[in-house]
C-alpha cells in the first residue's frame, strides 16, 4: 500500500495501526481522528507474562506494534495519552518495517541477482584482460557515488542519522569529504588516463556491462506477481468499501474487521455510512463498541 511511500503515507500507515490496536482490544481510542486520546494499553506485564497477552502481542504485525510502542512512551493526562504525539517519533521506523514487510512479501529474486552477478563478473574479466580495470573501476565508483547522493536527496529516510557524538562526526565527515573525495579521485583518473584505439571496443563493451548491471538491479524495483496480486486486492477492496462490489455480508464482525483498512485508504467516512445503513436495516440500536471512549 504504501510502497511509493509518499508524503501522506505515514499518516496513514499511522492511523490505520491505531484503528488496528482498538478492534484487537489493545488499547482503547475516543476516535479515528488525529486528535484521538488512546487509553488501557495493553500492559507490559501482560504482553510478557500472559499467554493470552503474549498472543494477542505477537500476533498483531511488526508496524502496529512499533506504533503501540511509540503511543506507549507518550507522558499520560490522567489515564489517556495524545494519539499524535507519537508519530513524529515512530515516522521513520514505520517505514522501515513496512518497507521491509514489502521485501518479505517480494522474496529473493533469484534470477535477477544472478544475472547481475554474472553481468558484473563479465565486466570485470573484459576490463582485466583489457588492461582497464582500474579506469573502468573509477567509472563504476563515480557512477555509485552519484547514485548514493540522488537516493540520499529522495530517500533520506532510507539512511537513518546516527545517534552518538562520535557516529554523528563520522557519517558527517563520510558525507561532507568521503563521497566528494571519491568523485574527485575518479574524475581525474578518468581525465588523465589515455585509452589507446585498441582498448575502445572493450572500453564500450565495459560501458554497456554497468548499463546491464544497473538495468538488471532497477528490475528489482518492479513488483513481483504476489506483491501486484496484493495490489489489485487492495484496490478491490477500496471498491468494496465504496459498495461498487460485492463482497463479505456485513455486520459488527465484518465492520470492525475491515475498518483499519478503511482508515488506510481514507474511506472510513463511507465504509462507516454503510455500516449504519445496515443498522438501520437491521433494528439495531445504537453501536457502542468496547474499544470506544465514550466519556
Amino acid at each position: 500500500m504504501f510502497r511509493n511511500w509518499k508524503a501522506d503515507a505515514a499518516k496513514a500507515a499511522f492511523m490505520a495501526s491505531v484503528c488496528h490496536l482498538a478492534v484487537k482490544r489493545t488499547l482503547r481510542i475516543s476516535s479515528l481522528g488525529e486528535d484521538a486520546e488512546a487509553s488501557d494499553l495493553l500492559a507490559k506485564q501482560d504482553r510478557r507474562k500472559s499467554k493470552a497477552g503474549r498472543a494477542k502481542w505477537y500476533d498483531l504485525p511488526a508496524a502496529t506494534r512499533l506504533v503501540f510502542g511509540g503511543i506507549a512512551k507518550e507522558p499520560p493526562v490522567g489515564d489517556r495519552r495524545r494519539v499524535k504525539n507519537a508519530r513524529p517519533d515512530v515516522r521513520d521506523g514505520l517505514h522501515r518495517t513496512v518497507a521491509e514487510e514489502y521485501l518479505k512479501i517480494r522474496g529473493i529474486d533469484r534470477w535477477s541477482l544472478a544475472a547481475a552477478a554474472s553481468i558484473l563478473a563479465l565486466g570485470i574479466a573484459v576490463a582485466s584482460f583489457s588492461g582497464l580495470f582500474l579506469f573502468s573501476a573509477a567509472i563504476s565508483g563515480l557512477l555509485l557515488t552519484v547514485f548514493l547522493v540522488v537516493a540520499m536527496f529522495r530517500h533520506p529516510e532510507r539512511f537513518p542519522v546516527a545517534t552518538g557524538t562520535f557516529e554523528q562526526f563520522k557519517q558527517a565527515m563520510s558525507l561532507i569529504v568521503g563521497l566528494p573525495m571519491m568523485a574527485i579521485v575518479a574524475l581525474v583518473y578518468i581525465g588523465t588516463t589515455e585509452v589507446i584505439s585498441e582498448q575502445w571496443p572493450y572500453l564500450m563493451a565495459i560501458l554497456l556491462h554497468i548499463v546491464g548491471v544497473i538495468a538488471v538491479l532497477a528490475m528489482l524495483r518492479i513488483p513481483t506477481s504476489k506483491q501486484w496480486q496484493i495490489r489489485n486486492n487492495i484496490l478491490s477492496l477500496k471498491r468494496y468499501f465504496h459498495g461498487e462490489i460485492n463482497g463479505p455480508a456485513m455486520s459488527v464482525e465484518c465492520y470492525e474487521h475491515y475498518l483499519p483498512f478503511a482508515v488506510a485508504l481514507d474511506v472510513e467516512q463511507r465504509w462507516t455510512e454503510r455500516f449504519n445503513l445496515w443498522r438501520e436495516s437491521q433494528k439495531m440500536e445504537a453501536y457502542a463498541p468496547d474499544w470506544l471512549i465514550t466519556s
